[in-house]
C-alpha cells in the first residue's frame, strides 16, 4: 500500500506541477477602433455627347407638344431646328412639329413658314398620309410645298 500511496503523491504533485508550468493568460489586446471608411470616389464624369444631349431635348419638345403645350414646344423646338448636332433629318422633324404647334395654336401663317423653312433645308420632306389629310396643316403644308417648287423653278429659269 505503501507503494500505491508514494505513487498517488507523485501523480498528484506530478499534476501540481505540470499545471503550474502553465503560461499565464495574456493580457487582452485593447480595442481600437477602426478608422471610418474613406468616403466613395465620386462618380467619374462621362463626357457629354452633344448630339445625345440634343436628341434628348428634341424628346422633351416633342413630349411638351403632345401636352398640347404648343407655345412652348415651339420655344424648345426653335433651338433644334438649325442644330448642327442634330442630323438634318432631326431638324427636319423639329421644324414639322413647330409648323404644326403654330397650326394648332391657330397661326396658319408661321406654321406654312415652318413646313417652307423645313422644305429650303431639303426639298424631298414629306407629311406622312395621315398628316397630309390634316385640316389644317395639311393644306398649309401643300401651299408650302407649291411655293417651294414656284421658287426652284424662278431660280431654274433665270
Amino acid at each position: 500500500m505503501r507503494n500505491r500511496y508514494w505513487s498517488a503523491l507523485i501523480v498528484a504533485c506530478a499534476s501540481f506541477f505540470l499545471t503550474a508550468c502553465e503560461t499565464a493568460p495574456k493580457p487582452p489586446e485593447p480595442q481600437v477602433e477602426a478608422p471610418p471608411p474613406p468616403p466613395p470616389a465620386p462618380e467619374p464624369v462621362a463626357p457629354v455627347d452633344p448630339r445625345a444631349e440634343k436628341e434628348a431635348q428634341l424628346t422633351e419638345a416633342l413630349n411638351v407638344y403632345a401636352e398640347g403645350q404648343f407655345d412652348e414646344a415651339i420655344a424648345k423646338l426653335t433651338p433644334l431646328a438649325d442644330a448642327a448636332e442634330l442630323p438634318l433629318t432631326l431638324q427636319i422633324k423639329a421644324r414639322k412639329f413647330m409648323a404644326f404647334s403654330h397650326c394648332a395654336a391657330g397661326r396658319p401663317r408661321p406654321c406654312r413658314q415652318q413646313f417652307e423653312l423645313a422644305l429650303e433645308q431639303d426639298p424631298t420632306f414629306q407629311l406622312t398620309e395621315a398628316e397630309k389629310g390634316h385640316p389644317v396643316w395639311g393644306r398649309e403644308f401643300i401651299n408650302a410645298r407649291n411655293a417651294a417648287r414656284s421658287k426652284r423653278n424662278n431660280r431654274k429659269t433665270s
